[in-house]
């Protein structure tokens, strides 16, 4: 786990860690993974104004009492669910572009695939699908919203980095900000969201193509 960050540090990763001195055991972590597990469905299903600690317990198998041990607040738990949708979406990454061998062009390829298939999930699309539109009227959300694409940034600069060695550390952190927003923003007609047959054919395919060609010096195309 990534220890606590500070929301003020730009480019620091969230933590996915429950209060401090929590979880130390291999139960409380299991219990752990149940609360936030249960705080993605109810995100999903019944929206940010439907999210109850009482309701995220229940789910969960725990008390009231229980789940306030390891986040004191609504707030707490979904920075640490943002924080773990993070650290396995990014560690998914890095596996997947692991097995492209040392090609940068097949590691992009990899690397896309990987994001490509997190949006099929339609109980994230509507996760933050949800959040964006509370992020307008709540400041906790959009703060934790702000440290999780602060996060997401960082890794994707890191990715950057790797693709596009002598791309100057300005410009990359400008196209990993718009690498973030266009992954975002398709992620609308993905997933099995309520805009998906607005898709059009071959987007995929379309997408592939038009990162090689910004990305990728031209020989390793």
């Amino acid at each position: 786990m990534v220890r606590r960050a500070n929301k003020k540090v730009p480019g620091a990763l969230p933590s996915a860690s429950p209060r401090t001195g929590t979880a130390v055991h291999a139960k409380g972590t299991e219990r752990v993974e149940r609360i936030l597990d249960a705080t993605m469905e109810v995100l999903a299903e019944d929206g940010y104004a439907g999210l109850v600690l009482r309701g995220v317990a229940q789910r969960a198998g725990v008390s009231l009492g229980n789940l306030q041990y390891y986040f004191p607040t609504k707030q707490d738990v979904v920075r640490a669910l943002l924080a773990r949708y993070l650290e396995q979406a990014l560690q998914r990454v890095r596996e997947r572009m692991e097995g492209g061998g040392r090609e940068p062009a097949q590691r992009l390829r990899l690397a896309v695939d990987a994001i490509l298939e997190d949006q099929d999930s339609a109980h994230a699309c509507q996760f933050f699908a949800e959040l964006w539109a509370m992020a307008a009227r709540d400041s906790m959300v959009a703060g934790s919203l702000t440290v999780f694409y602060a996060g997401y940034r960082a890794g994707v600069v890191e990715l950057l980095r790797e693709l596009a060695p002598d791309l100057p550390p300005a410009r990359r952190e400008r196209r990993a900000a718009l690498l973030v927003a266009f992954f975002e923003g398709l992620s609308l007609f993905r997933g099995g969201g309520n805009l998906r047959d607005a898709s059009v054919p071959g987007l995929e395919q379309e997408l592939r193509l038009l990162l090689e060609q910004v990305l990728l010096p031209g020989p390793a195309r």
